[in-house]
């Protein structure tokens, strides 16, 4: 049984309570399952009576109402819930000894040599079948035993045994030829890919910049002549006005000249009027204002553009993961050839009765293990995540990272009825911080000191928040398929506000840019505020997948989801449109759980690995920045404004003090 197998068949038959196999597996109404020791002491710790008498699953924090007739004797209910015998039959396999490999397959020794290639003489197991799908003939081993044996197995030549090796060895040859040449093809045709590619984005960012600078020049024309036809108007007036002023000066000094007391009255009656009238249009110039310099104010994104562009990107190989790293042949790869003893016994045939003839022309297919080489084609950003081997592990560990500085914390009330799970939280402007108490179902408000200054009890229970501003918050609610708003007035009082129906009964949160990013396990909705109201931008739906949060970039447009879907839980870069830009995978991530954007960098909370990773926005890997301190980190909340990153922690099995804080860490220089 493949060992991704086992995992799963250990999950299923594993208490979620006591973390160890079931023990008289009980199921409640929800189909979630449980030792009947560990519900009953859930049932008898967390029993209701109040509104309505039963308890919450665990897990799924449903309702169970209490069996009728037994409301008021809650050591009694867990008698009355149904045996889960699935998981019983489930365990008794898990626990039965599985059989001895009588045969075991020298190349996967925890596989029997179940098939036999007739083509190679060869009894083979499972994952070696895939390698000889082109052989003539494979048969089971029961079919295989019954063939017509014309010499014993114990009587193969030493000579025989040579040929049979000598065919799959010069198979494998040409199977690592033939790999490589495939190399080749793929490495021209990824060239010329990247070279289509940077010659698209250079001419659309050629375009698009002279478009602009057109739109601009025409922009400025037309400014320069309006404003040169008003100021040419003036001085053609000015120059009238300088004209009747000569004139008049010329009327008067003849005046004068002629010495004759009646004319130079009637001139300077008529040198008065001129000079009124030039005076007052005079005056009307003068109260005109004109800018004299024409301003430009350079669009910030170009100048950061220019400022911070260095190059289209990095170019460097990958590791493919569809090439093969075993051949086709079982043998181990040693230099000496396997004894009988080794082998499995096999019905004898002569050296040329039907086997294939080798040639320079045949080969084996390429396989990568456990199956066909993956020829799908993928986006440049997916293969830039490379699938870490123990070597990349170590240089992420050792060589690169971040400094992250463990600073205050906020404690949650000690009084809580239930062990407190915090899956939310929030920073205001104001340095406030929002915390979200999912199994008491509270939403509390804490001051810059971390004292709590208001606190509101939200039903149904509430999970994720995000702030829209400083006095309104936005809270989602998984059993129901609405928002919640909730109001600060004051110095920091919470009150209810409107509820926005989203049809998704969404667990995680986040706003940016009056856009705004809601998601359930399989579903993400992306909302637009326009004219005060959200409208939704767009819905995507996926399959196979176990959202945990989400953070949205509203000036990129871009989405970041962690997905904890077993057996490769991710971290995903979405698109607007649902499209994923890329998905990263590493030893380090684990299972992913809170995730947030700060400064141009994505940090996710690792929860099985206690520690937090920094990505960039193209998807490569920054390393860790906590290496001790926490356990099982679950909500993540970061803050460039006050450069600090908030951290909460969750498990069944953690301590209660541990699961009612909330860790305050600061961001320092990178390493």
């Amino acid at each position: 049984m493949a060992d991704p197998v086992i995992q799963t068949a250990e999950q299923q038959i594993t208490c979620t309570i006591c973390f160890d196999i079931f023990h008289e597996p009980k199921s409640l109404p929800c189909l979630h399952t449980f030792c009947k020791k560990c519900i009953g002491d859930h049932i008898l710790h967390h029993s209701e009576f109040a509104r309505r008498m039963g308890y919450h699953c665990p897990v799924c924090r449903g309702f169970v109402l209490a069996p009728t007739g037994k409301e008021f004797s809650p050591h009694l209910w867990v008698e009355s819930l149904p045996n889960n015998h699935n998981i019983v039959s489930m365990i008794s396999a898990y626990t039965t000894p599985r059989p001895y490999y009588l045969n075991p397959c020298a190349v996967h020794p925890n596989k029997e040599l179940e098939f036999y290639c007739v083509d190679h003489e060869l009894y083979i197991c499972s994952l070696c079948s895939l390698q000889h799908r082109k052989c003539d003939e494979v048969l089971s081993r029961e079919e295989a035993e019954d063939l017509p044996r014309k010499v014993t197995p114990s009587t193969d030549s030493t000579e025989e045994r040579y040929i049979s090796f000598l065919f799959d060895q010069c198979n494998d040859i040409e199977h690592l030829m033939d790999s490589r040449k495939g190399i080749l093809s793929r490495i021209d045709q990824s060239e010329e890919e990247i070279k289509s590619r940077i010659t698209t984005t250079s001419r659309k960012a050629t375009d698009l910049i002279k478009s602009q600078e057109e739109k601009v020049i025409s922009q400025l024309s037309k400014l320069k002549s309006k404003e040169v036809h008003k100021i040419e108007s003036d001085i053609r007036k000015c120059q009238k006005a300088n004209e009747k002023c000569k004139r008049s000066l010329q009327s008067l000094q003849e005046a004068r000249d002629k010495e004759d007391a009646e004319d130079m009255t009637n001139t300077l009656e008529n040198v008065k009027k001129e000079y009124e009238a030039n005076s007052r249009k005079i005056r009307e110039l003068s109260r005109k204002s004109f800018r004299s310099t024409i301003d430009f104010q350079m669009n910030s994104s170009i100048e950061n553009f220019i400022t911070d562009f260095q190059s289209f990107g990095s170019v460097d190989f990958i590791r493919d993961d569809g090439i093969p790293q075993t051949p086709c042949s079982t043998s181990s790869g040693s230099a000496s050839l396997p004894t009988p003893s080794q082998r499995c016994p096999r019905p004898s045939k002569s050296a040329t009765s039907r086997r294939r003839d080798f040639s320079p022309n045949s080969s084996c297919p390429s396989f990568g293990v456990g199956g066909d080489r993956d020829d799908r084609p993928r986006t440049v950003q997916s293969q830039r995540i490379r699938s870490a081997s123990s070597v990349d592990y170590a240089e992420a560990r050792g060589n690169s990272g971040f400094y992250i500085n463990e600073g205050a914390h906020i404690e949650v009330s000690q009084h809580s009825k239930q062990p407190s799970w915090i899956t939310g939280i929030a920073i205001l402007d104001n340095g406030n911080v929002v915390v979200v108490d999912h199994a008491n179902e509270t939403v509390s408000l804490y001051d810059t000191t971390y004292v709590k200054v208001s606190e509101i009890v939200v039903t149904p229970a509430p999970y994720d928040t995000t702030t829209i501003s400083n006095t309104e918050l936005l809270v989602t609610r998984p059993d129901i398929d609405t928002l919640l708003a909730i109001n600060v007035y004051g110095q920091g009082e919470l009150k209810y506000g409107a509820s926005f129906q989203t049809g998704l009964k969404a667990k995680s949160i986040s706003h940016d840019n009056s856009h705004l990013a809601v998601c359930s396990s399989t579903k993400l909705q992306i909302y637009v505020k326009h004219n005060g109201r959200w409208r939704k931008h767009d819905e995507h739906s996926f399959d196979r997948t176990k959202f945990t949060y989400v953070a949205i970039d509203g000036v990129k447009e871009r989405i970041f989801i962690t997905d904890q879907k077993y057996p490769e839980p991710e971290l995903l870069c979405l698109t607007y449109d649902g499209d994923i830009r890329w998905r990263f995978m590493h030893p380090d991530l684990g299972f992913p759980s809170g995730v947030a954007l700060c400064s141009g960098h994505i940090y996710v909370a690792s929860w099985d690995r206690a520690t937090v990773l920094r990505v960039a926005y193209n998807g490569s890997y920054e390393g860790t920045g906590i290496q001790r301190g926490i356990q099982f980190p679950w909500k993540l909340s970061v803050t460039a404004r006050h450069n600090k990153l908030l951290l909460s922690q969750h498990k069944n099995t953690l301590a209660t003090d541990a699961r009612r804080i909330i860790r305050f860490f600061s961001l320092d220089a990178e390493m």
